[in-house]
């Protein structure tokens, strides 16, 4: 292992012939980096894409679908007031909450990479 530089979030070393960036205890390498963050991306395009989706089907349902705002279906509402004034906002909920639970779960696997990234690259094999 050589010495490497030091900032302020951590060390840039060599080891194993490949660069590494070790946070405390933590360790990355560039390709332990890129697949978190292509996982990253892709989690957040699909709930960004799915908020969107749902968020702009709102007044688009309003524009050409009748039966959405015209029909009464119980007490005075209509679909679309029953969606946006509770369904909506359990949607909301739900979203964030899934959201959250995949976010600890992308953690989780995030640190098991780091872990056996390291251990590869102690035996001198390729962290990828």
């Amino acid at each position: 292992m050589s010495k490497g530089i030091t900032s302020e979030k951590g060390r840039v070393e060599t080891l194993g012939g490949k660069v590494i960036m070790r946070v405390g205890t933590h360790v990355d390498t560039l390709e332990t980096v890129d697949e978190v963050f292509k996982v990253q991306r892709r989690l957040s395009f699909t709930y960004g894409a799915v908020f969107f989706a749902v968020t702009l089907a709102i007044p688009a349902g309003s524009v050409w679908i009748e039966s959405w705002y015209a029909t009464t279906i119980w007490g005075g509402f209509t679909p679309n007031y029953l969606f946006v004034s509770l369904l909506y906002f359990v949607f909301l909920w739900g979203m964030a909450w899934t959201y959250s639970v995949q976010a600890d779960k992308l953690d989780d696997k995030i640190n098991d990479m780091a872990d056996a990234a390291e251990a590869k690259l102690m035996r001198g094999g390729d962290a990828s």
